[in-house]
């Protein structure tokens, strides 16, 4: 895909490098800072992203503006929520003020998200994620932010497996089911690390999630969590043995192997064979 003109006028390493050393800023690891630097990258995830131009956009951590700056070209509302001040000042140089860029400085995972919008505005997400906050986010937003129908998002390539990950995929668990509940995961591209300044340890990918309306909500929903927590807390044990085994077991024993009968599951079933709704069976089973 070729270059628009000025595509990307942030997403190179030497122009991202002079504006950080100018404001004395050195990128911590800790916080899984990593800007892209390549426009076509950014020019394929504008494109799956697929802005319409009446959409706001909510994006986290935009570090010193490298997409914030693509976004407000083609969105008529950008916020953007970045928890290091210190990048605050670079990037508004970086921008220029855009009318149409609101930054808040906060932590994603305290801000309310979903009072920075109109109850039936849309909203999209499009944000390369800070790597060490990208799985607890992701579920708060798709529980707290009822505006936003699609997400375009930068993870880890392993996170992005866990995520989209089926029954009998090693990367299959916990956190694949809350997400299989809450929305539908696909992956759209991988990205490698050249393309990151400074470039990180792992490979990349770009996520586009949507939203679906889950079978449970509210206290349910925290309850199922804290379950498959317990079905998923040692890899390959029997459902029998993770439920009601352990020194707090979740349940009695007799509990689980009553649930699985119930529900037509083998008695020596584990949690990364079973999908979603027989999960969410066997939850029902023994609620």
């Amino acid at each position: 895909m070729g270059h628009n003109k000025g595509m990307g006028r942030l997403a190179r390493p030497s122009v991202v490098a002079e504006i950080l050393e100018r404001h004395g800023i050195r990128l911590t690891r800790a916080l899984g800072q990593h800007f892209l630097v390549d426009g076509n990258v950014l020019a394929r995830i504008l494109e799956v992203a697929d802005l319409s131009g009446e959409e706001t956009v909510l994006e986290i951590g935009p570090g010193i503006g490298t997409l914030t700056e693509e976004l407000c070209r083609r969105a008529p509302r950008v916020v953007a929520v970045e928890s290091d001040r210190r990048l605050v000042p670079a990037l508004m140089e970086a921008l220029g003020k855009p009318p149409n860029l609101e930054l808040i400085e906060g932590d994603a995972m305290r801000v309310d998200v979903a009072a920075l919008f109109h109850p039936g505005e849309r909203v999209r997400l499009v944000s390369n994620l800070p790597y060490n906050v990208a799985t607890p986010l992701l579920l708060r937003l798709l529980r707290a932010l009822p505006q936003a129908e699609r997400m375009v998002v930068m993870v880890q390539r392993e996170l992005a497996e866990r995520y989209t990950a089926g029954p009998g995929h090693p990367a299959y668990g916990a956190v694949s089911v809350k997400m299989a509940l809450l929305a539908e995961a696909r992956r759209a591209f991988a990205v490698p690390s050249s393309v990151f300044f400074p470039p990180p340890r792992v490979e990349s990918a770009v996520l586009r999630i949507e939203r679906r309306q889950g079978a449970l909500a509210g206290a349910e929903l925290d309850s199922f969590f804290l379950f498959l927590n317990a079905c998923f807390s040692e890899r390959r044990k029997m459902l029998v043995n993770a439920l009601g085994g352990g020194r707090e077991p979740y349940c009695p024993r007799s509990r689980v192997e009553e649930a699985l009968r119930a529900c037509g599951l083998p008695p020596s079933s584990r949690a990364e064979e079973l999908s979603r709704d027989q999960l969410i069976s066997l939850f029902h089973a023994l609620s």
